[in-house]
């Protein structure tokens, strides 16, 4: 059986990259960013129900009621009692400049009380308010620690590839985590979820596991290079990524298999925050091997390719 191409058919990848980002940028334009109140500010009210309550059914007439965006969600918790019981708490994000008045608040019993079965006095419900100004130093915290990490790789991949032109490898595999940080965004988008220090989270974990990937497969060429020196640099780079493929491919295999785990568990227990954080961490534990097999590389080698045939050209 033949060997797929990588070289040679890296055209395809970056046309199919291009495309999905066109379309990202489409839904950005229509959709706009959402933003969780932790970054939006806004308040954030936990009530316990002890019925079948339908969280959508609950953001819309609420919304109607206060003119204000509402995303609510059912979760599952324990009582702090030493039975543990598993109370169902109905999750509301109102997200504005300014808490919610008493008269926000009444209204938002009134619509709860008459449409669904809420314990309003319940000791386990909680009502947090969140400023827009701390929310906006939460945004731009987590901004700095995504650029801390990915300035800091691009100095390790740097100095540690100096074999292999470090720059030129450091700024593809940049590339390549920003194209994983951007597939994870553009989903986010498209569904209209919202962005929180959860999905922060992942993307610090997704852009370690990724560049993880690259370097082995940055290694294989640099070993490679000197093995293979009558050999020219597409098939080098085509070998390198055979032989680091199925480490690759198993690696995810068995990150995807707890994943989806986590997804099942945190769905059949309404664990609202295990499950965004499986649910981001699969998207990117798959765009992260796509973009160190079909991008990192192939993009590496087009960078030499057009410097050798400039300084071709000089000559």
């Amino acid at each position: 059986m033949k060997k797929y191409d990588f070289v040679k058919n890296r055209k395809y990848a970056f046309i199919f990259s291009i495309l999905l980002f066109v379309f990202f940028g489409i839904m950005l334009a229509v959709k706009g960013v959402v933003l969780d109140i932790n970054f939006k500010g806004g308040s954030r009210l936990m009530i316990e129900t002890t019925g079948d309550t339908d969280p959508n059914k609950a953001a819309d007439l609420i919304k109607e009621a206060i003119g204000r965006e509402v995303n609510a969600s059912v979760m599952e918790t324990y009582g702090g009692d030493a039975e543990a019981e598993k109370v169902k708490m109905l999750r509301l994000d109102i997200t504005g400049n300014e808490p919610l008045t008493m008269d926000e608040e009444s209204k938002i019993k009134e619509v709860l009380s008459e449409n669904f079965s809420v314990v309003l006095n319940s000791p386990k419900n909680e009502n947090i308010n969140i400023t827009a100004t701390v929310g906006k130093e939460a945004l731009q915290r987590s901004i700095l620690a995504v650029a801390v990490s990915v300035t800091l790789i691009l100095l390790y991949v740097a100095w540690r590839f100096s074999i292999l032109s470090g720059f030129s490898a450091a700024v593809c595999a940049i590339i390549a985590l920003i194209h994983d940080v951007g597939f994870m965004f553009g989903v986010y988008i498209t569904f209209g979820l919202p962005l929180n220090d959860i999905f922060v989270a992942t993307v610090l974990t997704v852009i370690g596991y990724s560049i993880n990937d690259t370097v082995i497969i940055y290694d294989r060429i640099r070993e490679n290079t000197r093995i293979m020196q009558k050999s020219d640099l597409g098939s080098i780079v085509n070998v390198s990524i055979h032989q680091s493929l199925s480490r690759s491919i198993n690696t995810m295999a068995t990150t995807l298999i707890c994943l989806v785990v986590l997804l099942v568990y945190s769905t059949v227990n309404n664990i609202n925050s295990l499950y965004n954080f499986s649910f981001s961490l699969l998207l990117g534990v798959i765009t992260g091997v796509y973009s160190t097999v079909f991008i990192a590389s192939p993009l590496w080698l087009v960078w030499k390719e057009r410097k050798q045939k400039a300084l071709l050209k000089k000559a």
